[in-house]
C-alpha cells in the first residue's frame, strides 16, 4: 500500500497535468485528394485564430485512426475553451493559398464547422467550445 501510495506522490510531483490531462480526437470528412496533407491546429485564445499557425498551441497532421476514419488528435490538454482549425493542403506547399482578395483556394476547416464571413474567417469564439472531458469532434472541410 506504501509503495503505491508513494508512486501516487512522485506522480503529483513530477507530472501534475497527466493527472489532469485530456484529448480531442477531431473526425475529418470532405477531403477532396487522398494524396494531400491535411494540417490540424488548436488554439486556446484569438490570438491568430484560424490562419496563423504559428500562434497555435499546438499542431499535428491527420492520419487514419484504428476504426479507418480520418482524424487528428490533441493529447494532454487543460480545461479550458480551445477552436481547430483545419487546412487541406493540396499542393503540398505548408500554407493555405488564396485568392488575390484573400479568398481559400484550398479545403479548410474549423470547429463547430463556423461558416467563412463575407470578408473573413470565422472568429474564435464561433468556432470555440469547453473542454471538460475527453471529447471527440466532426469538422467537415470546405470546398
Amino acid at each position: 500500500m506504501i509503495k503505491y501510495f508513494s508512486l501516487f506522490i512522485l506522480l503529483m510531483i513530477l507530472k501534475p497535468t497527466l493527472l489532469l490531462a485530456l484529448d480531442i480526437e477531431v473526425l475529418i470528412s470532405n477531403r477532396k485528394s487522398e494524396t494531400s496533407t491535411i494540417y490540424c491546429g488548436i488554439y486556446n485564445n484569438a490570438k491568430g485564430f484560424p490562419t496563423e499557425s504559428n500562434l497555435k498551441l499546438k499542431g499535428t497532421t491527420a492520419s487514419m485512426n484504428k476504426e479507418g476514419k480520418l482524424s487528428c488528435k490533441f493529447k494532454e490538454l487543460s480545461k479550458g475553451i480551445y477552436s481547430i482549425s483545419l487546412l487541406e493542403d493540396l499542393n503540398g506547399n505548408g500554407i493555405m493559398d488564396s485568392t488575390l482578395v484573400g479568398f481559400p483556394k484550398e479545403p479548410w476547416g474549423v470547429s463547430n464547422n463556423a461558416p467563412m464571413h463575407t470578408f473573413g474567417p470565422p472568429t474564435f469564439e464561433e468556432a470555440s467550445f469547453p473542454l471538460n472531458e475527453n471529447k471527440i469532434i466532426a469538422v467537415r472541410l470546405n470546398k
